[in-house]
Parts: C-alpha cells; structure tokens; sequence
C-alpha cells in the first residue's frame, strides 16, 4: 500500500454498530467497560467499535492510545424483543481496553516506526547492475504539504508524488546510474505563517504537516537510494519552513521546519543497515545556502526567496562571490520557490566550462492567488537530471503527472 493509500484511508471510520459504554475514568485517560455493539460485528474487528468508543468517550485519537495488551473481547445471546413483539435471540459482542495518553516520547517512537515501515516497503527493489558512471540528480521542491489550492489538498499531492515517482522509477531504470543526489530546495510544508489565509485554507495543523512531510520525505528518499550504491539528500532553509512570526524571522537560517524534518529521516534510516549508504548534508547553522561536490561539478544549493524575482538569482549569486559564500564556486545552481522549472546559463568557469542556474518545478497544489493576479501557472513536477565526471549535465527529464 502507497503512501498515497495509506492516507486516504484515514482513520478508523465509525462502524454501522451502535455501542453503549460504562466508563471507569482513571488518570491516565480511563478504562473502557462493556463496550457492547448491538448489531452485527465480525469478532475481533476493534476498528469499527473503538473509532465509536473515541467519540462517546469524548477522547481524541490524536492525544489516546489503545492499549493492545488489554483488549478483551466477548460474545453472548440474550434475548430480545423485535419488531413484531415476538422475542428472539440476538448476538451481543462486548470489547473492554485501557486507553492511555500519548506521551512525547511515545510519538518518537511510533512516528520512527512508520518511516521504518516505508523504508522496507521500497527496500524490496535492487540497484540495475552495470549502471554508468553519472550521478542522477533528482530535485523535489516544494511540496508545502498542508496547502489547499484548485489543484486538491494533502491527498491530491501524494497521489501525485506516487505517480511521480512511478515515472522516476522507470527513468532510473533506463538509465541506471552509480550513485545519486537527492535536492530539497525548501518550502516541505506549507507552515502557518506565511500568509494568514493559511490558516483557513491549510487541510492539515503544522504538526500533522510535519508527520506528512516525514513520511513523503523517506518515500522520496528510499525510492531512490535503492537504485544506487549510494545516495546523498541535501536540503536548505526554505521562507515556508522557517521559525516565523509572520513575516518576522525568528532564530538562525537553520531553525527550519524542513531541516528538523530531514533530521528525523535521517535518524529513521540510519537506523535500518539497509540504508547505511545513504548520507545527508546540511548548510551551517547561520548559513542558507550550501555545495557539495558532484563528480566533475560543484553543486549549490538554495531555496531562491532570497531575492524578488527569479531573474535576479544569477546577480543574487554572483554576489556571493565577494564573500565567498557556500555557492561561491558552483557550477550548478539549483533552486526552488518559484514554482516554474526553468535553466539559464550564467558566466563560466575559469577553464571555459559554463555555469547553470537550475529552477525547479513544483510538486504543490498551485497558487492561486498568483494564478488570479497574474494569469499565470504552473505545472508540478519532479525534475532528474545526470552529472558526468567533467561536471556537465544531461538527460534532463521534466517528469509531471
């Protein structure tokens, strides 16, 4: 089952059954007795029962847990009156559990264990054998999970990354390639605030975003890592995901959101021997941009609202040579925030060899108050790429859905 499946599915729906409860209550958030369902109920099937159980018991399934070693279950036949007057036996299930609160320490644990769970569901594949000597650059910006537009919500996005990634399956397997690079120019989640309509639009809280975000972002990575030897993922601070109060910036570049989100998939994978060949790489704390190298090439990155318009990242760049920034001496600049792919040239290398600006594709759900304002719009994306040992690109795919 797709990430995308696993959503939808949502939680456990209130089943037809019509339960009655006698409650204990306790500190730890109560005990249930006699959960009894007066219609029929296969045995064992606490889904339906318990999602009736949360709601009559007034507790959220979000701060509660079931505890699965004290669920009992029970049947009998009693007696009853129908609707004819006549008296008939009828079956009568009965569920007892213990209900906890859901500490920190307990969402650590589980939300580790669901990336765990999305890791080995893609660890099924293999790398290509014989694969050629290029790096497979594969950059997906922007996803801004949360955000609500004419092109869906949360559930539209997933659907969409599924089939994304179907197609970048299909590419890496054409062109099998030794190792990859996997970009995250920013922007993860949509936060809550950027704009205040955010907070009217948004399908998912900044916390449900951020447990989203891990689980597409182990998607994205694990896909990928499983065709290659080895796999670095790289990410920067991003205006979506930074520490804000409204359009105030709190704390240093690396108070992101999106950061803290690479961190804990890092952490899930380095967890499993099956993705020890994955490795990260994070700009310095009070930096926003970061390069590495890529073979040939010197690849930097960074998300690209720090300036106005796009046309104004190669002058933003040529800047940073003065201070010798991070992305001083790249030959590939990769950045996301506008939502539109696009690549330019922009001067050259001492040697000759010319230097790229690289705008990536969406993967969100549209924009449309620019959309209204302008006309104009985009069309999400995922874009792949390959870098050789001179350190030039080619068979630059623009994969959409």
């Amino acid at each position: 089952m797709s990430l995308a499946d696993r959503y939808a599915a949502g939680p456990p729906s209130k089943d037809q059954a019509r339960p009655r409860l006698e409650v204990d209550a306790g500190p730890d958030g109560g005990e249930f007795k006699n959960l009894v369902v007066e219609a029929p109920l296969a045995p064992g099937d606490f889904q339906g029962a318990f999602a009736e159980a949360y709601r009559l018991a007034g507790l959220d399934p979000e701060h509660y847990r079931i505890v699965d070693d004290t669920v009992r279950f029970s049947t009998w036949q009693q007696s009853a009156r129908g609707k004819n007057g006549d008296r008939d036996l009828v079956t009568l299930y009965a569920y007892r559990a213990r209900f906890q609160r859901i500490t920190q320490a307990d969402r650590d644990v589980e939300n580790i264990a669901e990336l765990v769970k999305i890791a080995k569901q893609n660890a099924r594949r293999r790398p290509p054998q014989n694969p050629c000597q290029l790096t497979r650059v594969v950059v997906a910006s922007d996803a801004q999970i949360g955000k609500v537009g004419s092109k869906g919500g949360t559930q539209e996005l997933l659907n969409r990354v599924a089939v994304l990634l179907g197609k970048l399956d299909v590419e890496m397997k054409l062109l099998p390639c030794e190792d990859a690079l996997i970009v995250d120019p920013g922007d993860l989640c949509e936060g809550i605030e950027n704009v205040a309509a955010q907070l009217a639009t948004n399908d998912l809280s900044h916390p449900s975003q951020l447990r989203v975000a891990r689980a597409l972002l182990t998607d994205i990575v694990t896909t990928v890592a499983v065709r290659h030897e080895a796999a670095r993922v790289v990410t920067v601070p991003s205006n979506h995901g930074a520490l804000r109060r409204g359009k105030d910036y709190l704390g240093k570049p690396s108070d992101d959101y999106g950061i803290d989100v690479h961190h804990a998939v890092s952490e899930a994978l380095g967890r499993d021997p099956r993705f020890q060949r994955v490795s990260w790489v994070f700009p310095d704390e009070w930096d926003d941009s970061v390069a590495l190298d890529v073979r040939g090439a010197r690849v930097g990155i960074v998300h690209g609202h720090q300036r106005n318009r796009p046309e104004q990242i190669p002058e933003w760049w040529r800047g940073q040579t003065h201070g010798t920034q991070p992305v001083h001496d790249a030959t590939i600049l990769i950045h996301g925030h506008w939502h539109n792919f696009r690549i330019t040239p922009s001067g050259h290398t001492a040697n000759g060899q010319a230097r790229w600006v690289v705008m990536a594709p969406t993967l969100d759900n549209g924009s449309d108050w620019y959309r209204n304002g302008t006309g104009e719009d985009s069309e999400p994306g995922l874009l792949t790429f390959t870098i050789d040992n001179d350190g030039r690109w080619d068979n630059l795919r623009l994969l959409t859905a």
